[in-house]
C-alpha cells in the first residue's frame, strides 16, 4: 500500500478524497422501480375497490326492488278472486335512478291455499343477467 501525504492528511490509493453526497444513479433507478411496482398494485387495488362498491350498490338496490315486489303482493287484500294465479308476470320498475326488470313466477305448493312467489330482478338493459332472486309465500286468506 502506497501512502502519500497532502496537507498533512495521510491517504492511500484506495481511499477517496471526499465523502460521497447523495445517491448513485443505480440506487435512484432501483427506488423508482420499487415505487412503480407498488404504485401499480395500489392503483389496481383502488380500481377493484371502486368496482366492488358499485356491484354491492347494484345488488342492494335490486334486493330492495325484489323485496318491495314481494311485500306489495303480500300486502294486497285476499279474496277468492285476488289470490295470485299460477304463471309469470313481468314488470318494469325504476328505483334509485335505475331501471329494473322484475319477473315474478307464481308456483303452486303442496298446500292449495298457498302460493310460492319467486321474484327475479335484472337491469332493464340486460334482462338475462339476474342480480337478485327472492322466494316468498302468500296465503289465500
Amino acid at each position: 500500500m502506497v501512502t502519500a501525504t497532502s496537507n498533512g492528511l495521510k491517504l492511500n490509493r484506495f481511499s477517496r478524497q471526499s465523502k460521497q453526497a447523495g445517491f448513485t444513479l443505480l440506487e435512484v433507478m432501483i427506488a423508482l422501480a420499487i415505487f412503480a411496482v407498488v404504485s401499480g398494485a395500489l392503483i389496481r387495488n383502488a380500481a377493484q375497490t371502486v368496482s366492488q362498491t358499485a356491484i354491492a350498490q347494484q345488488r342492494t338496490v335490486a334486493y330492495w326492488v325484489a323485496e318491495n315486489q314481494l311485500n306489495e303482493t303480500r300486502g294486497q287484500p285476499r279474496t277468492e278472486d285476488s289470490f295470485p294465479g299460477l304463471g309469470s308476470d313481468r314488470y318494469s320498475v325504476t328505483m334509485a335512478g335505475q331501471d329494473w326488470e322484475v319477473l315474478m313466477d307464481v308456483e303452486s305448493t303442496d298446500n292449495p291455499d298457498m302460493r310460492r312467489l319467486i321474484v327475479s330482478v335484472s337491469p332493464a338493459s340486460d334482462t338475462d343477467y339476474v342480480i337478485v332472486e327472492l322466494t316468498g309465500f302468500v296465503g289465500k286468506y
